[in-house]
């Protein structure tokens, strides 16, 4: 709708300013063309109507796990390729509560999710990993917060493994869960 808005806009200044124009010679050109507002319009409302339409190729989409929603046990990994290339397996490993150290680190909510993983770089470039790129749900859907404790961020060379922990500060009690990395999901409970 912005889009065309947007073409409208610019089709009645242009044709403002053809109006206002003061020399015979744009008069002359204006009155002999068969310019059409209408057609225009029209014309410009099919090519937004196809923009909104569009449809991503084959050639487009990732042919992998990564394109489409994909949901694992604890335990089993998965595969993914990023945009640039990138080849890399992710296993969530365990996940278990963890009271905090109960100093410092204490959970507001009653416990954090402690998700233990494992990241395998495939691709020939080294890959850079975060706790930052897991999200946690508990129970009832509600994504947790990643806390600071124990962070993990590190790089991991071509054909080689790490692995990591990430805390979640769960929000509800419940015994079941679901973690995420991009699309995929790996279910389980406490």
């Amino acid at each position: 709708m912005k889009k065309i808005i947007c073409v409208l806009s610019c089709l009645f200044v242009g044709v403002f300013i053809a109006g206002c124009s003061t020399s015979n010679e744009a008069e002359t050109e204006e009155s002999s063309s068969s310019y059409n507002i209408d057609d225009e319009f029209e014309e410009a409302k099919q090519q937004v109507a196809a923009e909104e339409a569009y449809e991503p190729d084959s050639e487009d989409v990732s042919d992998n796990s990564s394109s489409s929603k994909v949901s694992a046990s604890i335990g089993q990994s998965q595969p993914f390729t990023s945009e640039s290339g990138d080849m890399i397996d992710v296993k969530i490993d365990s996940v278990e509560k963890d009271m905090g150290d109960r100093d410092y680190y204490v959970p507001e909510n009653g416990y954090y999710a402690k998700v233990n993983f494992t990241v395998t770089n495939l691709g020939d470039n080294p890959f850079e990993v975060t706790a930052h790129q897991l999200d946690f749900y508990d129970g009832q859907n509600m994504k947790a917060e990643l806390n600071s404790r124990d962070f993990y961020s590190d790089t991991i060379q071509p054909d080689k493994s790490a692995t990591g922990v990430a805390y979640f500060d769960v929000k509800n009690d419940t015994p079941n869960y679901e973690v995420y990395f991009a699309d995929a999901s790996w279910t389980g409970s406490y």
